[in-house]
């Protein structure tokens, strides 16, 4: 089983785009187990975070996707596996 690389700065990107997007620090993004739970994002804003991902990275994610943007890892790896990182 291959583990999946992950790039530092790919994953700081997504974190600072969520942190301005939420209006929290970088750290509670990067130690929010739940976007919604530890940093109070409702709906309304993961929707706005897909929407600012797809423009960031140049990939279509289809809204099916939104209930996967639950944490920073579980969105980058979203965003790999789309963007084919």
């Amino acid at each position: 089983m291959e583990a999946v690389a992950v790039s530092t700065d790919r994953l700081a990107e997504i974190a600072e785009l969520a942190a301005d997007l939420f209006s929290v620090s970088v750290e509670e993004v990067v130690g929010a187990e739940s976007f919604i739970e530890d940093v109070e994002a409702d709906s309304l804003l993961v929707i706005q975070l897909l929407v600012q991902l797809e423009k960031r990275y140049g990939v279509p994610i289809p809204d099916t996707e939104l209930p996967r943007l639950v944490n920073l890892r579980a969105t980058y790896e979203l965003v790999a596996e789309y963007a084919g990182w």
